[in-house]
Order: C-alpha cells, then structure tokens, then sequence
C-alpha cells in the first residue's frame, strides 16, 4: 500500500457533517483545513506586529486572533497525530 492510495480512496467527509449535500473527498476537506489554519495564523500575526508597532487597535481583537489561531493548530496537530496513529496500526496490522 503506497500513500498515493489513500489520498484516491472512497473515503468521503459530508462538507457539512450532515447527511444532506454533496460529499467531499477526506484529502479536500483536509487540505481546506490547513490552508485555514495557515490563513488564521497570518492573521494573527499581522495584528500582533500592528500591535508592536503602535498602530490603533484594541487588544482584545488581537488577542482573540491569537487564541483563535493557537486553538485551530492545536486542533489540527490533534487531527494529524489521529490519522498518523491510525496509519500506523494499518502498517502493523497482520494479514
């Protein structure tokens, strides 16, 4: 089993978690995820370096950028360390 498999498999995440609409492919949803990590660190950091620079801001609105970013990271380490301990056990498994 090579790793380009898994990204054609037949697995299939629902777009909106229900049960209704068209289904999107496990690596679509998982690459949309990281680009929206990637795009809400941006943000973040932005803010915090308009922030250092003494630009007009409210902190509050940094600050929820930063606590946003940090937990959607954390949250995507999370899911990451999922799939790759799943992998794991498919390699370990005895056929």
């Amino acid at each position: 089993m090579n790793i380009d498999s898994i990204g054609q498999s037949e697995l299939f995440v629902d777009a909106e978690f229900s049960t209704v609409g068209a289904a999107t492919p496990f690596s679509e949803r998982l690459k949309s995820e990281f680009e929206s990590v990637g795009s809400k660190l941006a943000v973040a950091e932005t803010a915090l370096q308009d922030l250092a620079a003494g630009k007009p801001g409210n902190i509050h609105h940094v600050m929820l950028a930063l606590e946003d970013a940090r937990l959607s990271f954390q949250l995507l380490a999370q899911v990451r360390n999922k799939v790759l301990e799943a992998y794991q056990d498919l390699l370990r498994m005895q056929i």
